[in-house]
């Protein structure tokens, strides 16, 4: 009694929640996840980092100064001089440096969508666990109600003379058994609860009012999701980066033009100078630079290539399991019915005296054992689909 009597409490103790949608809840994730606040630092640093490399070059200013004694003494005397020094970036080498930072970017921003999306899919599994752990504590409470309710009956019937001891001893150790069940179940749900609100950074019990169970299928768009799948646009990205730096490679040490302009007072004479430097690359330097960045290339695009041929491995192979599993709830949600209709033939009969207490609350036990195989068999599904959606990189 006394233990029916604290769950009825826990029951009805407030609980603090925070409803709120599927994408409010993954916006608080967003903000708090340090992967993306990462990767949002290199994005604030690649475009300072651009804004610096296309600046101009700073001016030089030079100067010199020498003793100067020549045969004649009209010819002695001091040489100096001074000549300012600008540099001119080459505008193709600009242009391609430019597309270099700017595809650094695009990549950074995909990485920011992968990592969006593998929150969502977290988040939608963590959500629907819980809402599954709920079914499970939902099943347990009725199910030590009931175990609680047999032992108050057993009591009457010990001090009656109608229950043996050991009897009596079967049904508090069958109560017991419950209540661990549940306080099991609640810890899951605590668990998953948890792991809701450290992804969010939020301290009240979330709540997704617009997020629900729902079954996924193989059907006419699964190829195209296969296609654009996070994972594959990420190396696209990366590809593309190794494209620019590779453009940007061909001018590095001839990307500048080097001229001044200056004036030279020597003894005899006054000057007005110019000078002009064009960088001339004679070296295999930046042919071994382009050759390794090649290298890189060349293996992003055999990867890029296997992880598609894995991915419509793994992604259809999924699919057909997770239609199996579909079956395998379904089947079990059927035969929930009829342990249903046997648990009512069970108490009709136990009231009627024909069916004894212990068979009574067997044939009921088992239909409460029917609804838990069948949230266990909800919760396999979700642990696929989850598992789906984060080869994907999105949620189905």
């Amino acid at each position: 009694m006394r233990l029916f009597l604290q769950i009825i409490a826990v029951v009805l103790i407030p609980v603090s929640s925070y409803a709120m949608s599927f994408n409010e809840v993954c916006d608080h994730a967003y903000n708090a996840s340090s992967e993306i606040i990462t990767t949002n630092g290199h994005i604030i640093s690649n475009a300072h980092s651009k804004a610096s490399a296309l600046a101009g070059e700073p001016l030089s200013l030079e100067g010199d100064a020498s003793s100067v004694k020549g045969k004649d003494s009209i010819n002695s005397g001091m040489r100096y001089g001074t000549m300012l020094n600008f540099h001119l970036k080459r505008f193709a080498a600009q242009e391609a440096q430019a597309d270099q930072y700017d595809q650094t970017t695009k990549m950074f921003h995909q990485e920011v969508q992968l990592q969006q999306r593998l929150i969502q899919v977290i988040l939608k599994r963590d959500w629907l666990i819980a809402t599954i752990e709920q079914e499970k504590i939902k099943i347990l409470r009725e199910k030590v109600a009931s175990t609680s309710e047999a032992c108050m009956i057993g009591q009457k019937k010990v001090a009656a003379g109608r229950m043996s001891q050991m009897e009596l001893y079967r049904l508090q150790s069958d109560e017991r058994n419950a209540a661990q069940e549940l306080a099991m179940g609640k810890m899951e749900f605590e668990h998953a609860q948890h792991s809701l609100q450290e992804s969010a950074m939020l301290h009240e019990e979330i709540v997704i009012d617009d997020l629900n169970f729902a079954f996924i299928a193989d059907d006419n768009t699964t190829e195209e999701k296969i296609n654009n799948a996070a994972l594959l646009q990420v190396l696209t990205s990366q590809i593309n980066a190794l494209d620019a730096r590779i453009k940007s490679a061909r001018y590095e040490g001839k990307d500048f033009l080097s001229m001044g302009a200056g004036a030279t007072h020597e003894p005899t004479q006054n000057s007005i100078d110019f000078r002009i430097s064009i960088p001339l690359v004679w070296s295999e330097k930046n042919d071994q630079k382009i050759a390794a960045l090649m290298a890189e290339k060349s293996a992003l695009l055999h990867r890029r290539d296997v992880t598609h041929q894995k991915l419509q491995m793994n992604i259809h192979t999924l699919l057909e399991h997770l239609e199996t599993r579909e079956k395998r709830f379904k089947e079990s949600v059927n035969a929930q019915k009829y342990q249903k209709i046997l648990t009512e033939m069970a108490q009709k009969g136990y009231e009627g005296g024909v069916v004894t207490q212990f068979e009574y609350l067997a044939t009921k036990n088992s239909y409460y054992d029917a609804r838990l195989r069948a949230v266990e068999l909800k919760r396999d599904y979700i642990q696929e689909m989850s598992a789906l959606e984060e080869k994907l990189g999105r949620i189905w």
